[in-house]
Parts: structure tokens; sequence; C-alpha cells
């Protein structure tokens, strides 16, 4: 019995970990849906999206060890989830969009840590019943996910996911206490200089305020001067994103421009093409996006084992599928993108662990957080082309986004499209160039 409660446990955090950065924000954009003319209802889900986006961000003043920061985030799911529950209260609402974009954010990374870490030591180990039941938790969050949409009914969509972190938390336990290398002073508690930290603050206050509007201005009418300010205060966050990078980028390149390209793509196959496929062929393809990134993730490490060079080549192919309006092969290319994805993410981690520039406690941290930095850019490159368009062509910025509202035409979102995928394809030929000299195999 407790041999089965492990492995369920086991299987549930693998899920969530692989799954999480996602499951929430599905959620809680169905909860959005189902409550479009409450307000109220949609500041959980801006909460979320923002949280998730800075979440990385934050790590890099968090100096603690990758095992007790996988549970706090198991732990902030379990909370978030349950004030979801209460999400027509304001107080809970944006609290539980809070809680579950951190635990989204941190969940992934900590866990592909300890995971790395413990299979170097011959601690750690997947056992095909956990893969089994990781296949279980997956399948009843899938069918979950379809009743609470067909019953418009999200409460046992939240309830399911706080049960679900509750026994990735005990996932968790099970590993802090199998792993030996992991414990309390992994790390000592370092103090940054008032001066810095009160700059580190400001320029998240201001990163927070920017994404939340950027979400907002997807949601609600805003005026075209205010269009103007957030595109140009857009350019001078992603200067600076850039800016502070620097060093680390340099100091492992080029393996840290590998991990900015999967950023962008990963934005690219989650986010953007969530609504674009909507605009395009006029159904909810959420779900469906949401599978097809799961079983290429998963499928792309195995499929691409013994020829890792040609998973830039898959997702150049890819990337040009998802031009065409013809959905089948639009979807095609988005699984392709996510086969990449799944292998080149294997081979980052392999080698960014190994890498002699970087403490491998910290390897994927790094690796996730210039994701997040590629995956943030895209964001805000995404935004100041549609709010430039909106300023100097007198559209309104929601008619990118909603099919309802009168603005953009076919033409200008097809023209919208065709640079941010290019724009995608040319970043990753760049990327390319500089990797393929790389070492990296899967062996």
């Amino acid at each position: 019995m407790q041999k089965s409660f492990r492995s369920f446990s086991m299987g549930v955090l693998n899920l969530l970990a692989n799954a999480g950065v996602f499951i929430p924000y599905f959620f809680c954009l169905m909860l959005y849906n189902i409550h479009k003319t409450e307000p109220i209802f949609v500041l959980p889900f801006l909460m979320l999206y923002t949280f998730r986006c800075i979440g990385m961000l934050l790590t890099a003043q968090i100096k603690r060890s990758a095992i007790k920061m996988m549970n706090v985030s198991s732990i902030f799911g379990v909370l978030g989830s349950i004030s979801m529950l209460f999400a027509d209260n304001i107080f809970f609402g944006i609290l539980g969009g809070i809680l579950l974009g951190l635990a989204s954010s941190w969940l992934w990374p900590y866990f592909l840590t300890i995971r790395s870490r413990g299979k170097l030591s011959n601690e750690f180990s997947m056992t095909k019943q956990s893969w089994l039941y990781s296949l279980i938790a997956m399948i009843l969050l899938l069918v979950v996910s379809f009743v609470a949409m067909k019953y418009k009914e999200m409460a046992i969509a939240f309830i399911l996911l706080a049960i679900l972190f509750l026994f990735a938390w005990f996932g968790g336990v099970f590993l802090k206490n199998e792993i030996d290398f992991y414990h309390e002073d992994d790390f000592k508690a370092s103090f940054i200089h008032p001066s810095r930290l009160i700059l580190n603050l400001v320029y998240l206050t201001i990163l927070v305020v920017l994404v939340f509007s950027i979400r907002y201005s997807r949601l609600k009418t805003t005026s075209h001067s205010l269009d103007l300010i957030m595109c140009i205060l857009a350019a001078v966050i992603l200067g600076t994103l850039i800016y502070v990078q620097l060093g680390i980028h340099k100091k492992i390149f080029p393996l840290s421009l590998g991990a900015l390209n999967r950023g962008f793509v990963m934005n690219f196959l989650l986010l953007y093409s969530t609504f674009d496929s909507t605009l395009r062929f006029n159904f909810e393809a959420t779900v469906w996006i949401f599978v097809i990134y799961l079983l290429g993730f998963e499928i792309g490490p195995m499929l691409l084992k013994n020829f890792p060079q040609y998973r830039y080549p898959i997702l150049f192919v890819g990337m040009l599928l998802t031009l065409f309006n013809f959905v089948p092969i639009y979807f095609l290319g988005l699984f392709l993108a996510a086969v990449f994805v799944g292998a080149d993410n294997t081979l980052l981690n392999r080698s960014l662990y190994n890498s002699p520039n970087l403490d491998g406690e910290r390897a994927f941290l790094v690796k996730y957080q210039l994701s997040s930095i590629g995956n943030i850019s895209q964001q805000l490159i995404y935004m100041s082309l549609v709010y430039l368009l909106s300023y100097f062509l007198n559209l309104n910025v929601l008619s990118f986004f909603n099919p309802t509202v009168h603005g953009a035409t076919y033409t200008t979102l097809t023209a919208v499209h065709t640079v941010i995928t290019l724009g995608i394809l040319l970043i990753s030929l760049i990327t390319y160039h500089f990797v393929k000299k790389l070492p990296l195999t899967d062996e």
C-alpha cells in the first residue's frame, strides 16, 4: 500500500512538473470565460499570468535548496487552488492567482534539478508504475476539464487540482527522504545590498504592472495613448531584461542562446497559438494544444534520441506549417514544434548540467530563467507590434484577439501572424548556426 502511494505521488509530481505551467492557466482562463460578464473573475487569471511570467526572475534572489523550493511550490499550488474556490471574493481571487502563478512557474525547474541530480547518484528513478499513474492523472485531468467546461462548474476542477498538488507535495517529501545530498544547509542565507534590493523591487513592480496591463488590454478596450505608452514601456523593459542577463548569457554562450530560443518557441506553442488558432479557425483549441504539447514533449526525446541533429530542421518545418490556414497542417506544425521542445530540452539539460561555468544545483534554474526571458521577450515583441499597429492605424487592440470586435482586418491579422512566425523562425536559424557544432548527445 505504501509503495503504491509513493508511486502515485511520484507520478502526480511528474505530471504537474511537466504540465503544471499550463494547467492552472487553463483552469483560470476557463473560469474567466464562464463569467465574462463579471469583471472580478478576470483578476485571478491576470494575476496568475503575471506572476507565472516573473516567477523565475525571483529565483535569482532565492538561495534555498531545490527540494525545499519544490515542496513550497506544491504547497502554494494547494493553497492557490483552494483560494480559487472563493474566486468571487476579490481577496481570494487575487491570492489564488498569485499562488498558482508562482507554483506553476517554480515546480518544473526545481523538480528537474532534483531528478537530474538524483539520477547521477542513482538515488532517483521513475518506475513504470509511476509513469502509469502519471497517465491516469492526466486522463483524469482531461475528463474533469471537459466536464467543468460542459457544465460550467470550475469548482470540481480546482478541487482536483488541489488534491493533485497535495499528492505532488507527498512526492516531494518522499524524494527528500531518499536523496542524501539534500539538506537544509544546502544554501546559506545571503543578503543583497539595500540599494540593489530596492532597484530589483522597483523593476519587478514595473514588470508586474506591465505584464498585468498587457493581459488586461487583451480583455478590455484601452485608449490609443495608453497603447503607445505601453509599447514604449515594453521596449524599455525588454532592453533591461536583455541587459541584466548579458553576464550569464556570455558566460555559457551558445547554450544560453539555445535556452532563450526554447522560451520563444514555448511561448509560441503554449500561449500565442491558443488565441491565434481560435481567431483563425473559430473554435476553442486550448485543450487540443495542451494534448499536442504533452505528446510532442514526451515523444520528442525518444523520437530523436539517435538523431539529435534533426531537431532544429523539424522545428523549421513545424513553424512553416503553422502559416497554413488548414487545421490538420497547422496542428501538425505545432506538434513538430513540441517535438523540438522535448528533444532540445533533454539535450540542453544535460549540456548545462555538465557546464564547467555553472553550479549543478543552479544549472536548470539558469536555463529556465533564460527560457522565461525568451518567453517574456516574445510576448513583449508581439504586444509592441500590436500596440504600434493599433496606434498608427487607429485600431482597437481587442480586435487582434477577439473576432467579434471590429477593427483589425483578416489581412492585418495574417500579416501579424506571419511576422511573428517568421521572426521566431529567424531567431531559431541564428540559434541553430551557433549550437550545431556543440557536441550535444543524449547518450
